[in-house]
């Protein structure tokens, strides 16, 4: 049909023979093509093997109060080479590490020279001078090292003085400096040279908003809670009034020593003094003679012995075999320079004490004598 087709278009043997080779040629080139479609399926480039890193990747991570912080990185080695003005040039933004970005995250609000910044995820890059270098923490912390930093995506700036070590350090590393209640630094050391970032946390407000939210789970049910929160305000002297009410809240649901504790240090703390001692008469009333022995030894170390010797005193009412609070009371009397008494004391905590504990109030007793 073909060949009909041709000798009524008038085609020479020449002209079949050019379409011939033509089609000759195609043939060739799709089989080279399946050819090299299957070859490369040996070449797989959409899975490629995952090979240690030259600069090791390094993760580190401090909580401060209820918030974490965690840097990660890829820490390049000196290797022999001048890094600072050299490796690293002056007056050009690095990825304060090496690979892709080095990011930190921070969970909570923190400030940073006076700066805020809020709680998110940033790419950390440095610009460094011979004498100071400046942290950058931009809002892009998706892109690889420093190569695409934009000016523009900016969270903050902070210029801080370099420090020469006087020893080498062959990786480059973040660490954790200082850890207090509410502030940390954050170190950057390399070679011969360092510096230091200082934050500082909103800690009490984000200490209550967690405890507020946590009296709203099943903390709720337990006077502990209640009382373990009103402890925390006592212990910082902050919220007051609030911690009134949840100490309120932890007697309502069961009365103890250690409620009553806390509402007595809430109202000292609130300047009702006389409130305040109520309130401790009655953590002693309905206390048991541990926690009244370990109350007595609080006032020991506040030096108030004469309080101590009779909280000491109250403890051995409620419990007349209870070694230790003889023991202590001992001690109260010491301090009180009435020996005789104290002499007694331990006596009788020699009596009651387990054999483990007899060379301890042996030695009391002898040191009288």
């Amino acid at each position: 049909m073909k060949t009909k087709n041709l000798k009524r278009k008038g085609l020479t043997s020449s002209s079949k023979k050019a379409i011939k080779s033509i089609n000759t040629g195609l043939l060739v080139l799709l089989v080279l093509t399946a050819t090299y479609n299957l070859n490369a399926q040996h070449f797989n480039i959409h899975n490629p093997l995952t090979l240690p890193d030259k600069s090791p990747q390094s993760i580190i991570k401090q909580r401060i109060g209820y918030t974490d912080v965690t840097i990660s990185y890829h820490s390049p080695g000196t290797k022999g080479r001048e890094i600072w003005g050299k490796l690293v040039p002056y007056g050009k933004v690095w990825r304060a590490g090496a690979n892709e970005n080095t990011v930190i995250t921070i969970t909570d609000k923190v400030q940073i020279g006076g700066q805020e910044l809020e709680a998110g995820s940033y790419g950390l890059h440095l610009l460094p001078e011979a004498d100071e270098w400046t942290f950058i923490f931009s809002d892009n912390h998706t892109s690889w090292g420093s190569y695409f930093y934009n000016k523009e995506e900016d969270a903050l700036r902070i210029t801080v003085p370099v420090k020469s070590t006087g020893e080498h350090r062959e990786w480059m590393s973040f660490d954790f400096n200082k850890r207090e209640r509410d502030s940390f630094s954050i170190v950057l050391g390399w070679a011969d040279k360092q510096a230091e970032l200082e934050f500082t946390l909103d800690i009490d407000n984000i200490a209550l908003e967690h405890i507020r939210e946590q009296l709203r789970s099943d903390a709720y049910w337990e006077w502990f809670s209640w009382c373990q929160a009103a402890d925390y305000c006592a212990e910082y002297g902050i919220n007051t009034e609030e911690a009134l009410q949840w100490i309120e809240q932890s007697i309502k649901m069961q009365e103890n020593f250690s409620n009553w504790d806390v509402k007595a240090k809430l109202l000292k703390q609130f300047g009702d003094e006389a409130g305040a001692e109520l309130a401790i008469q009655r953590a002693i009333e309905v206390g048991s003679a541990i926690y009244l022995e370990r109350y007595g030894r609080r006032l020991m170390r506040e030096e108030k012995f004469d309080r101590a010797e009779y909280v000491f005193g109250e403890a051995i009412k409620k419990d007349k075999a209870y070694w230790r609070a003889h023991f202590n009371r001992g001690n109260a009397l010491i301090a009180l320079k009435n020996s005789k008494q104290a002499k007694s004391a331990f006596e009788k905590a020699l009596e009651l004490a387990p054999q483990d504990r007899k060379e301890q109030v042996l030695s009391s007793i002898k040191s009288i004598e």
